[in-house]
């Protein structure tokens, strides 16, 4: 075992020490490499020009030659410093020279081909250029000569021809050839100019006309809308003009078009154009207007008329009823009215018809229309309101009929009779006999005489007086008592019996009862010429059939007239004549269980002429 161990210890060590090993010769590999650069990976001089190259490890010697294993010969004016600093000579006649850098420590070198070139010209693009103030602009350079020179530039602005104006802070040009206009720049020409990293002395120039944006216009869409207090809409804005001007605005609502009149808290309009409509609006008329950033002077407008809400009136449901004390009931609200009014109301229960009277501590309606009657409400009728939000002066009711509940009396439970202790049995009336009772279960026989030795017969049963033998109706003189329960006697004398509680709630009716008709949606906008789909829903009791026969109105009370071709079918689709004249229409729906039991939708007719009249058509 000692042996097996040492041996992996010896491979161990033996695998270990090749890896540093071979770790150290690899990182000093790396150390060693050789690899020559220039900046800009530039790859090519011009005669009589100069190129400084470098390189990574180490130290090196430097040496240039016409062929890349280092023989070949260059003119005597070419030649290459200890510091990597490359001279090509005015007269150099070979097209590439091979510069070459050996380790001064290892056998590592490495070889950079370097062109000889000559720099004819320089062209920059796009030409005849415009660019607005605040913007950008991307140039590219070209740079041509011979043996392909490389095409590295150097970017710079200015204000005149000679590359020597100043332009605005914040105008300039980066490397790559973008040029950035000032949001200020005041002036009119710029002049860029790309110079031949090779080559300085050779360069390119365009001028670039720097224009200003003007905004000729500022268009608000949608324009001539409808909106209903309460509401949003959405806006935007188009801004027009010369030289793709910024699109940016300032919004703002007004009472009036010069942009200084006050609207209602609650009415304005978001930097993104949404624009909010208070629910308390008076005003019939708002004006949108969007002005230009770029251009305070120019702006546009639309306007907007605000359909004013009004409530007509609020329907509770279910209609009235009775209720037991101590019972909870949902109440509905149905607010109808123009112009799509608010249908959020406000809950309350009375004790009077006037909304004024207190109820019983635990008797509530909560904010959802939910009725709990206390179990001691001693009150007989409470009214339900529910007043509308918009117009507090709206409000519709119902009442309740409330009965007590009922004292329900425990019916009493007989009591278990209990054992009766043990009664002793009473002597009977005729007097016992002088001679005592022998044994009380079993009678004792009288004691034989003595008998005599000749006579073996005993005495005859016949002799045995009748007192001793008791008689088979007379009770045992032990009392014997019987605990069981069960049995009949003695019977007790069962208490009184409580009547059961008349129960006082009436019977419920079997009937079906309607109690309210709703017609949804309860108010809606259209215009002449238009259908509206109408539904009708019957709420009642005892499910009462939900048939309802429908008509259409010019006034709330069902007995104006309308066009001649405004109806309304048996399924709820009113169609609103071209030449309707009545600019509001009631369409009821009426129960066929119960006529007296109708609801009614309230339509806006839009662009009704009320000027045509009743009588035309006819």
């Amino acid at each position: 075992m000692n042996k097996i161990s040492k041996s992996l210890s010896f491979f161990a060590f033996i695998i270990i020490t090749g890896i540093i090993f071979s770790g150290c010769i690899g990182y000093r590999l790396w150390m060693n490499s050789i690899t020559i650069r220039t900046d800009g990976n530039i790859s090519s001089v011009i005669a009589g020009g100069t190129l400084v190259l470098k390189v990574t490890g180490q130290s090196v010697i430097w040496s240039v030659s016409s062929t890349s294993d280092g023989s070949g010969s260059v003119d005597p004016g070419t030649f290459i410093t200890q510091n990597g600093v490359l001279t090509a000579s005015i007269n150099e006649t070979a097209l590439i020279l091979y510069v070459i850098a050996v380790s001064a420590t290892s056998d590592q070198s490495d070889v950079k081909p370097i062109r000889v070139v000559s720099v004819s010209g320089v062209s920059v693009e796009p030409i005849n250029q415009f660019v607005a103030i605040g913007r950008t602009i991307q140039f590219r350079a070209t740079v041509s000569g011979n043996n392909n020179p490389d095409n590295a530039v150097k970017w710079k602005v200015s204000s005149n021809t000679s590359g020597t104006g100043a332009v605005t802070a914040g105008t300039s040009i980066n490397a790559t050839g973008v040029l950035i206009v000032a949001a200020n720049e005041s002036l009119t020409v710029l002049y860029i100019f790309a110079y031949s990293v090779i080559d300085p002395v050779k360069y390119g120039v365009i001028p670039v006309s720097v224009v200003r944006p003007t905004v000729t216009a500022v268009t608000v869409s949608p324009a001539n809308q409808t909106i209903t207090a309460g509401n949003t809409m959405q806006f935007n804005a188009a801004v027009s003009g010369t030289f793709n001007p910024s699109a940016a605005v300032s919004w703002r609502v007004s009472s009036n078009s010069s942009g200084t009149g006050a609207v209602t808290p609650g009415t304005n309009i978001n930097t993104n154009g949404l624009l909010t409509v208070a629910a308390n609006e008076s005003l019939t008329a708002l004006y949108i207007i969007a002005t230009s950033n770029a251009d305070s002077t120019k702006s546009g407008a639309a306007v907007v008329s605000v359909l004013v809400s009004s409530v007509i009136s609020v329907t509770v449901s279910p209609a009235s009823q009775t209720i037991q004390a101590g019972a909870m009931i949902q109440f509905y609200a149905a607010v109808t009215g123009v112009n799509n009014p608010s249908t959020a109301v406000t809950w309350r229960v009375s004790s009077n018809a006037a909304g004024t009277g207190a109820v019983t501590a635990g008797t509530s309606i909560d904010s959802n229309g939910l009725l709990t009657i206390a179990a001691n409400e001693t009150i007989q009728t409470l009214f339900i309101f529910a007043v509308s939000a918009l117009d507090p002066s709206k409000s519709g009711s119902v009442y309740l009929s409330v009965i007590p509940a009922p004292i329900v009396t425990p019916t009493p439970v007989p009591p278990t009779p209990s054992p009766p202790p043990p009664t002793p049995t009473p002597a009977p009336s005729t007097p016992a006999p002088s001679t005592p009772t022998p044994a009380p279960t079993r009678p004792t026989p009288t004691p034989r005489p003595n008998p005599t030795p000749t006579r073996p017969t005993p005495t005859p049963p016949v002799e045995t007086p009748p007192a001793e033998t008791p008689a088979p109706t007379r009770p045992s003189p032990t009392p014997r008592p019987t605990p069981t329960p069960t049995r009949p006697r003695p019977t007790p004398t069962p208490p009184a019996e409580t009547p059961p509680p008349v129960d006082t709630t009436p019977p419920v009716s079997t009937t079906p009862t309607v109690t309210s008709v709703t017609v949804s949606p309860p108010a809606i906008s259209t215009q002449t010429n238009r259908t509206v789909q109408l539904s009708a829903a019957v709420s009642g009791t005892n499910n009462p059939g939900t048939s309802v026969t429908w008509s259409v109105s010019s006034n709330s009370s069902g007995t104006g007239e309308v066009a001649p071709r405004t109806t309304v079918s048996a399924n709820g689709l009113l169609n609103v004549a071209p030449n309707e004249w009545s600019p509001t229409l009631y369409v009821f729906a009426t129960s066929t269980v119960d006529p007296t039991k109708r609801g009614v939708a309230v339509v806006t007719v839009t662009n009704a002429n009320p000027n045509q009249g009743s009588n035309q058509g006819r």
